[in-house]
């Protein structure tokens, strides 16, 4: 570890040939860290999309293969950056990650923290392999209890004292500040009618056919859905059709791919995440809620941790389309009620969620304070 009072030097590596919340995770805590006076570098697989999202971070960015766990080419050169940026901690996000960062540690002069952020809800695997992983990483943290008591349910051997739950946060979106036209005027929305969101990917785990067959039980309801994320051109034309066949014309609108999603969420009257997939999180559940909107989302994952239903929000179950459009409609109908869960949906992420509390517990693990 570095010594008192001098810069600590952060390599963030992420296996990752993508971008999701994993990415996105390491992109707001480098963005934070820079702002705080932490040192960051970040190594990923080669990737256009990767390069492009963090370029605007402004630091180092080393991509390599990441293919293998035991790629000896990425091992010997996370090897050469420990040594030669005096890196003090390698905070990883993936297995695949974790291996090279280990056996790089292992050759190197320098014995820098290995962190581990686990984001997904799976157990543990208990071979020898990663039993080494388990007994040489120096902290495993979870992003929810859930994704905790899930993993360690293969009983894995892994000191408890190394464990640790942060859960997920945010920095606090900013809406872009010019937009000539709102949503409910591009899309011609009158002033009295619901505007009910759905940001995020286009997937069968992401529950957007629970949604739409969920918004045709609601046809006579005064609302409109705005569907925001893109999927691939086989699956969007499945929701076209299905949007067709169930007579939801003007009802669902599909926005493509939206760069000012803060925007969408602050002029929406509530929102909906649906996922059928047990969320490690939630980071879509946390936006709305920062937003103070009231947010119908499922229980089968995390979010019951921080949504308590009926109080500043709705939890369902998931692949339920009445359950979902009877909550949808009890809100479109009830402004109070939106109003009331919104309100209490923000004081929540402000009080429980904030990410002044997640980034100090994440750079008190990085310093060995708890």
């Amino acid at each position: 570890m570095d010594a008192p009072g001098k810069q600590m030097i952060v390599l963030q590596l992420f296996a990752s040939a993508g971008w999701g919340g994993g990415e996105q995770y390491v992109y707001d805590l480098t963005e934070r860290l820079l702002k705080e006076g932490y040192g960051v570098r970040l190594l990923s697989r080669e990737s256009g999309i990767i390069r492009r999202k963090t370029a605007a971070l402004g630091v180092p960015l080393v991509q390599l293969p990441l293919r293998s766990r035991f790629g000896p080419c990425s091992v010997l050169k996370v090897k050469r950056l420990i040594d030669s940026e005096g890196v003090g901690v390698v905070h990883t996000h993936q297995f695949k990650d974790t291996f090279i960062a280990l056996f790089a540690r292992a050759l190197s002069r320098r014995r820098p923290k290995v962190v581990f952020t686990r984001h997904l809800v799976r157990p543990a695997k208990t071979n020898f392999l990663y039993s080494y992983l388990y007994r040489r990483t120096d902290r495993i943290v979870f992003v929810s209890h859930l994704a905790k008591d899930v993993f360690l349910s293969a009983a894995p051997k892994i000191d408890a004292r190394k464990v640790a739950v942060v859960h997920n946060a945010i920095p606090v979106a900013v809406p872009h500040r010019t937009r000539d036209v709102s949503f409910r005027e591009r899309y011609g929305i009158a002033s009295g009618t619901a505007v009910i969101a759905y940001a995020g990917r286009l997937h069968p785990e992401k529950g957007v056919e629970v949604l739409l067959d969920a918004a045709a039980l609601l046809k006579e309801e005064d609302f409109v859905l705005l569907v925001a994320g893109c999927g691939t051109p086989l699956y969007e034309r499945e929701l076209r059709d299905r949007v067709r066949a169930a007579g939801l014309e003007g009802k669902v609108v599909f926005t493509g791919f939206v760069d000012d999603v803060p925007s969408l969420i602050r002029e929406a009257d509530l929102g909906v995440v649906p996922t059928v997939a047990r969320e490690a999180f939630g980071l879509t559940v946390l936006e709305f809620m920062q937003a103070g909107k009231a947010v119908i989302t499922t229980d089968n994952g995390a979010q019951p941790e921080f949504v308590d239903s009926g109080v500043n929000g709705i939890l369902v179950p998931p692949a339920d389309p009445q359950t979902l459009a009877d909550a949808m409609r009890r809100l479109v109908e009830e402004p109070a009620l939106r109003e009331r869960l919104g309100e209490a949906a923000r004081k929540k992420a402000e009080e429980d969620l904030s990410y002044e509390a997640f980034f100090r517990k994440i750079t008190a693990i990085y310093r060995d304070r708890e």
